[in-house]
């Protein structure tokens, strides 16, 4: 027999998942339009894998698909967090400060690596376009999720 807590992790379930699905395909987008993404500011402050040999097919590859797997879980992440932010609020400062505090944290993270000498090559644009592309991406998963709690996909959280 289900309980009301456990019905509401499977809601909250559902919402990670649309939210992840969401992400994934806006990440892969965004990674397969802009092939020369990665190399123009690091994947991580730690870089994860690094890039051997700039610009070469597998390092490329390598680099899009660990991208696109991290927007995949920050994108669930965000997706159960929202649930539990908007519950039956209508408030729209809610649901844009959700989407501006995980897009700041997600890009704040990737401009942490960026160093003087990529400053210089290029100008603002190492700290631009994980700003551009993190608020893109929480901005869609956003829209997706409304929609499924109009269309009932999954419940809002039930506030007491």
């Amino acid at each position: 027999m289900a309980t009301a807590m456990d019905q509401e992790r499977v809601e909250s379930i559902k919402a990670g998942g649309i939210a992840a699905l969401t992400g994934t395909a806006v990440s892969a987008v965004v990674v397969l339009l802009t092939p020369n993404l990665m190399t123009l500011y690091p994947l991580t402050a730690g870089t994860v894998i690094p890039l051997l040999t700039a610009g070469t097919v597998p390092d490329l590859l390598t680099a899009g698909t660990v991208r696109i797997a991290i927007a995949t879980v920050c994108a669930f992440l965000f997706g159960v967090t929202y649930r539990y932010v908007v519950r039956n609020d209508s408030n729209p400062h809610l649901r844009s400060g959700a989407v501006g505090a995980f897009a700041l944290t997600r890009s704040l993270g990737q401009l942490e690596s960026i160093t003087p000498s990529d400053l210089t090559l290029s100008g603002a644009l190492p700290f631009v376009l994980p700003i551009v592309e993190s608020f893109g991406l929480f901005l869609s998963i956003r829209l997706v999720l409304d929609l499924g709690l109009k269309q009932q996909w999954f419940q809002p959280f039930e506030s007491d």
